[in-house]
Order: C-alpha cells, then structure tokens, then sequence
C-alpha cells in the first residue's frame, strides 16, 4: 500500500505557524504580566518596612520615636503596625527598668524561699513587733504543723514554741538591751532532757546605720539527741571513774601488803591473793565492755557461729555465777529441759549475754532473793526462750525504754550504790540481735524484773553490726 501526504514546500509551514502566532507569544507575556502585579502588590507593604530597618540600622541609638506605622491593609503592615505600637505605649525606660527590678526579685524571692525551705534547721523571720512574717517548713515540723494547715503568720514566736516569758532560759530573749545583738539560749520545753530540747538562735535583720533592728531572724534546732548523748556520756565518765578506782585502790592496798612480808599467815596471803585476783578480773571484764562497745560503734562486732552444745552452754553460765549467788545467799533456781538442740551459735559472745542477765539480777536483788534461770524449747522447737527472773528492786516504768541504751543507769539510789557501767544489758542485745533474736523485758517497781531472750533454732540474723 502506497500512502500520499501533500506537500506544503516552505510557504506553507511558515503559513501554518503564522495563523498560530499570537496565541503562542501573547499567553506566555499576558503570565508574566499578571505575575509581576501580584508579587507588586505582595511586596508593597514591606518596601516601607524595609526602608525603616535601613535606616536604623545606621543609627547608634534606637527609639520608639524613630518608627512610623504602615498604612497598608496587608498582614505584615498589620503586625508591624502592632509592634511599633507596643513599642510607644510600653512605659519610659524607667518605668520598664521598675517592671524588670520587681520581676528579679520576684524570682530572687522565690529562690530564697526554695532554700530555706530545704534546710534542716527551723528558721522564722520576724517584724519589728515580734510577729512572724515567714516560716520554713523545718520549723512547721518542730511545732508538729503540716505546711499550708496552720499558718503561723502573725503569731509570736513565744506562742508558737511555748516559751514561759517568766523561764530563766528566755530571759534574754526578753531584753529591751538586746534587741539589736545576736541572743542564743537552750530552751528545754518539759521538766526532763527526754521531753526536748532547743537551740533557739535570734539574729538582728540588717537595718540602716543608727537605726534600730527592724526585726530578727530566728533559727531553732532540736539538740535532744545531742543533749541525751552528753548526758549518757556524763554518767558514763562517772561510772568508769568508779569501776576503775575501786579495783585499782584494793589492788594496791593488797599487792602493798604482800610486799611488806610481814603476813606469816598462808591462808591469809591466799585470801589477798583471791581478792587482787578477783579485782583484776573485774577491770578485764569492763575493759573488754569497752572494747565491745567501740566495736558496736564503728560495726565491727562479727560472730564466729560454731555448731554448739547448749546444754553444755547453760551448765557453765550457770558454773560461772552460782559463787556469786551463793556469797549473796540468793536462792537460785535453774530449769532445763531434757534435751536441748545443738545450735549454730558464737559461744563465747552468747555466754557473755546470758552472764550479763544473769549477773544484773545478782546484783540488784537482796540477799535472801530468789532468782530463776529458765530455759525452754518453743513454737515447734523453732525459738528457744531464756528467762532470767528475779526477786529484785525492779526498774521504774519510765526507765523501761531506756534500759538498753548506752551508759544508761537508773537514777533509783539503790543502783547508784551498786558499781556499774551501763553497757551490760546494750551488749546483751546487741549479741542477742547479731543471733537474730530479741531481748524482752517485764519489770514491776520493788517487786522485780524478767529478761526474756527469744532465739531462732535456725541459722537467721545479721552476721556483723552495722553502725
């Protein structure tokens, strides 16, 4: 198949393309036409904008003089227009300068707060007629107040802390005189160290020169347990005094003696013998109380458990303290049951325990007393219960609490007269509870007292004291 297509020649293409021309080169500039006015009409409101920046940008200063509004219905003449408005009306310098100085110690103010409310000390600030304008949570919690409860604005710090005006602690804190000088007392609020114990330190607020205080700053802290621990430390130092002079003064009396070679009585030299023995034993024994008790302090008191025979335990505590019984003419009473289990115990320390107990109740019983070591198997032969009973002058109810604790002895004359450090019975527990076990007690005034030991038959506790 042929196919014929006419030929134009070249006359014709360029008629062809000239019918066509005027679409193909006017739509094309007919775009860029409308193109060009709608980015005029887009830029236009910047064009004075722009015009303004140049200009200040040449200039060392800048005022809110120096800018004209845009008056152009656009977006961008819009917010210009607000920002120069802003700019106007904002306030002098001096008065924005105020707004800033407000606004820093606004926040300086509220930093201050944050850090004396993080502080463990109770600290109140004060107006010129005793009021109180501030209150750290520190101080809510020694008054026994919850933050935002019970607000203690506008109270007195006498009112709020209790303080007698007419007590001699207070008494300058009542001085006129010393309105303008730092005063510190120790306000103790009950008639006994236990019922507490502040430091009340009051510090005149700086003031111009030659002006008086225009109020103070008050900062209180709880030193009970810091009181406490002087005062166990005290009789502690007294009791230690005692414990050592009296060994040592017969020691020397007795040695002194025996060197004179006078004495042609044996029997007497061995008495003397006895005695500067039973001395010496005395002071080894508190020297190793003191040795126990600096390991107590830094944690170091360890067990060394070894599987031991209680019976045969209980046989020497009891070998130990029945000559001591017997030179009193107490009457004691041991009850052992039948068969007691081997434990995993230290020996040594454990005896120590039961010795203490044991030797208190001597000590503290009259002659003629009774005093009753028992011994018995509980809970499904889980718990081994030791009882040391007695017939003694009992412990105050009050004292009860602090039995346990270090250098503590018990202010009944009948104990004064009794030599004594105060570390058995915190010893006693302290070797009780390294076993996993607790020490008990139950005592009734003049009529006598019972030590209870309560002991796991397994293995359970700490092996080590912690601090």
């Amino acid at each position: 198949m042929v196919l014929g297509v006419p030929e134009r020649g070249v006359w014709g293409i360029f008629r062809a393309a000239a019918e066509r021309a005027p679409v193909a080169f006017w739509l094309p500039v007919a775009l860029i036409v409308v193109g060009i006015v709608v980015l005029k009409r887009t830029l236009r409101p910047l064009v004075p904008i722009e015009q303004q920046l140049e200009r200040l940008a040449t200039r060392l200063t800048v005022s809110p003089a120096d800018l004209e509004p845009v008056r152009l219905p656009a977006p961008a003449a819009v917010g210009w227009n607000r920002l120069v408005e802003a700019l106007r009306h904002g306030g002098q310098p001096e008065e924005r300068e105020s707004r800033l100085a407000q606004a820093l110690e606004g926040y300086r103010q509220k930093k201050s707060d944050q850090v004396l409310n993080s502080l463990l000390d109770g600290v109140a600030v004060t107006d010129g007629q005793g009021r109180i304008t501030f209150a750290n949570k520190a101080l809510l919690g020694l008054l026994g107040r919850r933050p935002g409860e019970d607000s203690v604005c506008g109270q007195t710090m006498f009112d709020c802390l209790g303080l007698a005006p007419g007590g001699q602690a207070v008494q300058p804190l009542k001085d006129p005189s010393l309105e303008g000088r730092p005063v510190i007392v120790e306000y103790q609020r009950g008639g006994q160290i236990e019922d507490g114990v502040l430091r009340i330190v009051r510090t005149p607020l700086a003031a111009e020169p030659g002006q008086s205080a225009r109020g103070h700053v008050w900062c209180v802290r709880d030193v009970t347990q810091q009181k406490l621990a002087d005062q166990m430390r005290e009789q502690f130092v007294n009791a230690a005094t005692h414990e050592l002079r009296t060994p040592l003064a017969n020691i020397k009396a007795y040695s002194e003696t025996l060197a004179l070679g006078d004495m042609v009585d044996v029997e007497q030299q061995k008495a003397f013998c006895n005695t500067i023995d039973e001395e010496v034993t005395r002071l080894a024994n508190f020297v190793d109380d003191l040795l126990h008790l600096s390991r107590m302090q830094v944690g170091s008191t360890c067990l060394n458990r070894q599987t031991t025979d209680m019976e045969r335990l209980f046989r020497e505590v009891v070998g130990k303290v029945s000559q001591q019984m017997k030179q009193q003419q107490i009457t004691f009473e041991v009850e052992l049951p039948g068969k007691l289990p081997e434990l995993l115990v230290d020996k040594e320390k454990f005896t120590v325990a039961v010795v203490n107990l044991l030797g208190n109740a001597a000590k503290y019983t009259p002659e003629g007393g009774r005093i009753r070591l028992g011994v018995e198997l509980r809970e499904g032969d889980e718990t081994l219960q030791i009882d040391v009973e007695d017939t003694g002058i009992g412990i105050a109810p009050q004292e009860l609490p602090k039995i346990f604790d270090r250098f503590f002895r018990s202010t009944d004359p009948r104990v004064g007269r009794t030599s004594g450090s105060g570390l058995g019975l915190a010893l006693t527990q302290e070797i009780v509870r390294l076993h996993g076990g607790k020490v008990t007690v139950e005592s009734e005034l003049n009529k006598g007292s019972r030590f209870t030991i309560l002991l796991p038959t397994r293995t359970e506790g700490a092996t080590c004291s912690g601090v």
